[in-house]
């Protein structure tokens, strides 16, 4: 069985050493990108994750992963970010460029690992391969925990890891409104410092789609409380 190749963009060589050993050790196949061709090594090989650390390069990492969402043969590729303590300002960059997933640098390897084996195809691991054809239906929608995907009258879109828990945890109680702190619990890695506003950017983009999919308005703001879903 071929080797899930992770992409990685790194100004730290020592840092992308390490990475990479670990991945290697822990079953992945690496390769470093590069900024001016990071869409041409994406888009010809079957890559399954970006992974791209800012430290200090935080602006740039944005931008890359700006210049891979924006690209159709790329956008749909999980990118992840590492970003560092207190980098609030670049953290709200990442949202907006349309990251998937960040943590804060130094991440725990296993935290990283577990991500990367949550988002590969069910026949290239076996603990997602238990969990992936769980379907679970709400309305007329359809959600798709193997490929966070959600089903609308033969329709889909597919969310990002935090979206998709954000969305299946407004689910479980239709109408409730939920806190922004309670969100973050829901949808967020335990070891990542998450702002409302990282919240509000999230709901805003997650409303967005599924007004798409569906023409409806299913999530409403409450002011001063949080968010809700209704059917």
């Amino acid at each position: 069985m071929t080797k899930p190749l992770i992409l990685i963009w790194s100004k730290d060589a020592d840092f992308y050493l390490l990475l990479s050993y670990i991945l290697l050790t822990e079953g992945f196949e690496t390769a470093i990108a590069s900024d001016e061709d990071i869409v041409t090594q994406t888009s010809g090989r079957p890559v399954r994750a970006v992974v791209l650390d800012g430290g200090k390069n935080s602006a740039n990492a944005a931008a890359l992963c700006m210049t891979l969402k924006s690209n159709e043969a790329t956008s749909r590729i999980p990118t992840i970010a590492l970003v560092s303590s207190g980098e609030d300002r670049h953290y709200i960059e990442l949202l907006r460029a349309g990251i998937d997933e960040s943590f804060v640098r130094p991440v725990s390897p296993a935290h990283l690992i577990a991500y990367l084996r949550s988002i590969l195809p069910a026949d290239q691991s076996s603990a997602h391969a238990d969990r992936g054809s769980l379907s679970l239906s709400f309305g007329d929608l359809e959600m798709l925990a193997e490929r966070r995907t959600v089903i609308h009258n033969g329709s889909r879109i597919e969310l990002s890891p935090i979206e998709f828990r954000l969305l299946r945890h407004l689910f479980d109680s239709p109408g409730r409104v939920f806190s922004r702190t309670e969100l973050i619990e829901a949808a967020w890695p335990p070891n990542l410092i998450v702002q409302p506003r990282t919240v509000d950017v999230h709901m805003g983009r997650l409303r967005r789609s599924l007004q798409k999919l569906t023409g409806r308005a299913l999530i409403r703001t409450v002011r001063a409380a949080g968010y809700a879903v209704e059917f």
